[in-house]
């Protein structure tokens, strides 16, 4: 039996055409890393999307652009010296953290003055990964950033206990590459002392958010106690003193020193020089 309304081969192709050229434009939203709670790009605003539970409630946690993201150290050789580490190849602009439940927002965190030593002084976030093996030689090569933009997304958020209050709701983001390829950023998330999304601080400077570089927080949420982290090392970059962050934390929350010590003519430790609570 002939269909009432036969479609041609033609028309066909065009709609199949048609279909391509959207999806080209839409961006990119491979097989989430955590499976079906981690969305990446889920809408053209939303970076990423993961569900969470918070006291036993199911919510629904965003990275959302407010306003449309720029490319900041896009794909080429550029883009993988020190300035861009963990930046490359991104994205940039307005940015805020979402708390939702049943759909509807009930928190929020506007991300962007975490920034403020970032590239172009917006939030920034990667995109891609680069292959610093072979990104170097290939970058130089027509085609380039459509090679890279056939990587999958990067996952952002990974959800960690770092004020060790038993609820894994906080995660790092890196707001600085310091000299060279250190990331620096903060903790955001809630904690059972402040149930709002926040940065979080220490208990000495509770007003100012806690700014380390990613293994020094590494080393916090590891902690069975208290524990005492390289900052900065004797000759880094010409540096004539060495520093080390001493963090722990309590039920009142996080506590922490920077302790700064003097150097030897052949690089090695010295004396302590001050120390201050974080």
């Amino acid at each position: 039996m002939k269909a009432a309304y036969p479609i041609s081969m033609a028309v066909l192709r065009f709609v199949a055409l048609g279909a391509l050229g959207i999806a080209l434009l839409l961006p990119a939203n491979p097989f989430p890393k955590g499976g079906a709670h981690v969305l990446e790009y889920p809408t053209p605003d939303v970076r990423e999307e993961q569900t969470i539970i918070v006291d036993g409630v199911e919510e629904q946690w965003q990275l959302k652009w407010l306003g449309l993201p720029k490319p900041v150290c896009e794909p080429s050789d550029v883009s993988l010296t020190c300035p861009c580490q963990g930046f490359a190849y991104g994205e940039g602009g307005n940015l805020a953290l979402i708390r939702l439940r049943n759909g509807s927002e009930i928190d929020r965190l506007l991300l962007t003055p975490f920034f403020a030593d970032a590239p172009d002084a917006k939030a920034v976030l990667q995109r891609w990964e680069p292959d610093h093996d072979k990104d170097f030689d290939a970058a130089q090569k027509d085609g380039f950033a459509a090679v890279v933009a056939k990587r999958p997304t990067v996952q952002l958020m990974h959800f960690s206990d770092y004020d060790h209050d038993g609820e894994a709701s906080e995660f790092y983001l890196q707001t600085e590459a310091a000299p060279c390829g250190k990331s620096v950023g903060v903790a955001v998330g809630i904690s059972r002392t402040n149930p709002r999304l926040h940065a979080f601080t220490t208990v000495s400077n509770p007003s100012k958010p806690l700014f380390l570089q990613k293994h020094e927080w590494e080393a916090l949420r590891d902690t069975s106690g208290e524990v005492e982290v390289l900052d900065w090392q004797c000759g880094d970059h010409g540096s004539e003193s060495q520093t080390t962050v001493r963090l722990g934390w309590s039920n009142d929350g996080i506590h922490g020193t920077r302790r700064e010590f003097s150097c030897t003519s052949d690089g090695k430790v010295a004396d302590l020089i001050h120390e201050q609570p974080l």
